[in-house]
């Protein structure tokens, strides 16, 4: 995984969260669902902006060595998380780039890739879930963390212990 991906733009973006259950219609009433699988993948559809021959170059370089040797890759994307997290990807067969724009010289490419899910905290989501429950904001608790902890640490300790 030494090569990495244009950046993507945020507009045509879409991202589609793998399915980890399995579900059974029934005739009447909840169709059934278990558990079938951890980690499922995500699908993204994402687009790059190459405004210039280097880049144009480039993109169709990276696309063909992945059609040669199918390999991962990492790329910061937006899945399901608030912020950027680099992922590892991987070019969907059954979708080609295709042009989606060509004004003059700039041409925007759009295509899915497979996105491997990051490993997300049965705890953290719990604390999410309860504070959302509770009636307050998790970000507000994680800024707090997130100053007492990496910004402050010398001060917020002396706040915190009190």
């Amino acid at each position: 995984m030494d090569t990495f991906m244009l950046c993507p733009l945020q507009s045509g973006y879409g991202f589609t969260p793998g399915q980890n259950l399995i579900e059974q219609p029934l005739r009447g009433g909840m169709p059934r669902q278990r558990l079938a699988f951890i980690g499922s993948v995500h699908q993204v559809t994402a687009s790059v902006m190459c405004a210039s021959r280097a880049e144009r170059e480039y993109f169709w370089a990276f696309w063909r060595k992945k059609q040669r040797s199918p390999e991962n890759w990492l790329w910061a994307l937006q899945t399901d998380a608030y912020d950027l997290e680099e992922h590892e990807c991987r070019f969907a067969v059954n979708s080609q780039p295709s042009e989606q724009l060509r004004n003059g010289r700039i041409v925007q490419y759009s295509f899915q890739v497979w996105v491997k899910p990051l490993h997300r905290s049965a705890d953290i989501d719990d604390v999410i879930i309860d504070y959302w429950n509770s009636g307050m904001n998790p970000q507000a608790k994680l800024l707090l963390e997130k100053l007492a902890n990496e910004s402050v640490p010398g001060t917020m300790r002396g706040l915190w212990q009190n």
